[in-house]
């Protein structure tokens, strides 16, 4: 899922294939709906150039898209896209920590890549997002009320349905407890996560996009626990999965660990 910054235009790109063959109908038809919506956000036709076809949702707002790309008999494809409020860093930022980190080498697909990823595992091993972001969950996944919301750092809910609009919801602490919602409530919209990235985050989230960024260039193989160097000793590697270490970078996980529910949380709040 491609993540997209609130407040600039939302420029799409897709490319249509069999396997490794390339397919190029015509003419292409995109349509872009916001999660829990019935109703398209925006559609229109696709510029093609050569077997890439290209669109401009313009600016949507903070949340979770479904894009259809429709090209007639010839292929239909279906994507999702995200709109957030804030990145973990820019890439300025981080070719700004290694003076090898160039667009010559690491081209911005591949450092955009990178940030994704360390957005993603940052919230999977933590629970929680350091930057802005909105979710929706339909009336079947709604917890009960006064039950807590499956978010941390919860900021509004907003409810859809036949009367939408914002609802009060109880706060202890990053927890949010769902609030009663109208009975023709068809699910809501949960805006969650930092409004800020914690400087400790900023900087071990380039650390950790960097790794990601030279490890397949490094001369220790990838499943190495341990490595001689040729001036002789041995040191064992801190090794994702083993030890409690999530990304395998010592400092990286520390941080991280700083962050995660413990159960003198749970058993307090519960």
């Amino acid at each position: 899922m491609g993540r997209h910054l609130t407040g600039r235009a939302v420029n799409l790109s897709h490319a249509f294939l069999d396997d490794e063959t390339p397919l190029t109908p015509e003419a292409v038809t995109v349509t872009v709906t916001r999660e829990g919506a019935t109703t398209a956000t925006t559609t229109g036709p696709a510029l093609k150039s050569g077997d890439v076809y290209t669109y401009s949702a313009g600016a949507l707002p903070e949340g979770r898209y479904a894009v259809r790309w429709d090209g007639g008999v010839t292929a239909v494809d279906l994507a999702a896209v995200e709109v957030v409020g804030g990145h973990l860093f820019t890439l300025p930022e981080l070719r700004g920590t290694d003076e090898d980190l160039t667009p010559q080498r690491f081209p911005t697909v591949e450092t955009k890549l990178a940030r994704e990823v360390v957005e993603a595992e940052f919230q999977r091993i933590t629970g929680r997002s350091f930057t802005p972001r909105t979710a929706y969950l339909a009336a079947s996944e709604l917890p009960a009320p006064g039950e807590l919301l499956p978010f941390r750092d919860v900021r509004s809910v907003t409810v859809l349905g036949t009367s939408p609009g914002p609802v009060a919801v109880e706060r202890i602490g990053p927890y949010a407890y769902m609030p009663e919602l109208p009975d023709d409530a068809t699910g809501v919209e949960v805006a969650y996560g930092f409004t800020n990235v914690p400087t400790g985050i900023h900087r071990v989230a380039m650390i950790y996009a960097r790794w990601l960024l030279v490890a397949e260039r490094s001369a220790i193989p990838d499943r190495a626990t341990s490595y001689q160097p040729a001036d002789g000793g041995t040191y064992t590697l801190s090794t994702p999965g083993r030890g409690g270490a999530e990304t395998g970078i010592p400092d990286v996980d520390a941080v991280l660990d700083g962050y995660r529910l413990k159960m003198v949380e749970a058993v307090r709040i519960g």
